[in-house]
């Protein structure tokens, strides 16, 4: 199916862009419900054409339906809501597209290396964090009164700002860092799980383990490969019962937004609805409420922490299926080709960054995007006929 639609794409892509080319030029016409100023019409309407014509060029099919799906939904919500994801999706593409143009087989090592530079930059200033010296980042308390408090930040969460988010890069490092084949590196790999205990966020202890043991896998025999799964059962259970146990508080959360989701299964409720108030949904999710003198402070969910409860509640029941698509074209990329260590690094991150995406959202912040984009790309160059 995939290679039908793919040589179907290329066959009608040079007739499309002719089309938006063309269509482009009566622009003057053209007219929105709601919307009275013809030039902020002729704005929406050239950049939506520009952003459309520009992912026919991203060369898979499921990612280019997936921006011209955003752009529906955009247009379909009245373009009230969304414009920060139809941005960040769009300049993610270019970024997606730059890294195929950009890198060959050969330069995979390059960005695969400072990849693991930056991971160890993070542990370095997690250590100086940790003995009381941070100077980038401070620790936020509220007062009485609500008033924020600033205090020495000594949590060891590098420079990605927070515990989970660095928890995130250190787990999706292990698997890439277990791949480079020296004993440096494994060792490396093993020791990465110290800053995971010390930060305490269980999902990412866990994906470091599936990532080391994806790694593992193709490069020791089944037998000892066993055994150090019923190894790792064994410290993961001591790790949730002693250390940090799995949060459940998310539960209630994710099955209240799938209970609104069916409200809207086809479109969802529009791009970037979930922490906001739309013309179409004027409620929010509590996450806590405290009393503070005489006031009630409430602190409300910004994100489901699901990338599936995410996908259905802002793009409906087609971007989710996209998303499963293009994830089973990377399997079946997978499955043939050569083992080689860039092969597991890249699919370990993949692997990885699928697993923290069911209890956080690392897809959605640019600190996390700029290497998590690119190193997809990679993934599709590497494992290309």
């Amino acid at each position: 199916m995939k290679e039908y639609l793919d040589n179907l794409f290329e066959l009608l892509k040079p007739r499309i862009m002719r089309f938006f080319i063309i269509c482009s030029m009566f622009l003057a016409i053209v007219t929105l419900q709601g919307i009275t100023d013809q030039r902020e019409v002729n704005q929406i309407v050239f950049m939506l054409s520009m952003i459309s014509l520009f992912s026919l060029f991203l060369k898979n099919v499921w990612v280019t339906l997936f921006v011209l799906w955003t752009v529906f939904l955009y247009s379909f919500f009245k373009f009230t809501s969304g414009s920060e994801y139809l941005s960040n999706i769009f300049f993610g593409s270019i970024l997606y597209l730059i890294t195929k143009k950009s890198f060959k087989r050969e330069n995979i090592n390059l960005f695969l290396e400072c990849f693991l530079w930056f991971v160890f930059i993070n542990i370095a200033y997690g250590v100086i964090q940790v003995l009381g010296y941070d100077f980038v980042f401070h620790k936020v308390v509220y007062d009485y009164s609500g008033e924020k408090e600033f205090f020495e930040n000594m949590n060891a969460n590098g420079f990605m700002g927070h515990q989970s988010i660095v928890g995130y890069l250190y787990a999706s490092a292990i698997p890439v860092l277990a791949t480079r084949g020296s004993k440096v590196a494994w060792l490396g790999a093993f020791l990465m799980f110290i800053p995971l205990v010390i930060i305490k966020t269980s999902l990412c202890f866990l994906t470091g383990v599936i990532g080391l043991m994806f790694v593992l896998y193709f490069k020791i025999s089944r037998k000892i490969w066993i055994g150090l799964v019923v190894v790792g059962l064994i410290f993961g259970v001591v790790y949730l019962k002693k250390v940090d146990p799995l949060g459940t508080e998310r539960f209630v959360q994710w099955h209240q937004a799938l209970a609104d989701y069916m409200k809207h299964p086809i479109t969802g409720w529009g791009l970037d609805s979930y922490r906001n108030v739309t013309p179409m949904k004027d409620f929010k999710y509590m996450q806590t409420s405290r009393k503070i003198g005489g006031n009630t402070l409430i602190a409300y969910w910004d994100n489901p922490h699901n990338l599936i409860v995410s996908l259905l509640y802002e793009f409906g029941i087609f971007g989710l299926v996209l998303f499963i698509l293009y994830m089973r074209q990377n399997i079946l990329r997978f499955i043939p080709a050569i083992k080689d260590k860039n092969t597991l690094a890249l699919a370990g991150f993949i692997l990885a960054f699928v697993i923290v995406s069911m209890g956080h959202f690392p897809i959605m912040l640019a600190r996390c995007a700029a290497f998590i984009i690119p190193l997809f790309a990679l993934y599709e160059v590497h494992t290309s006929a």
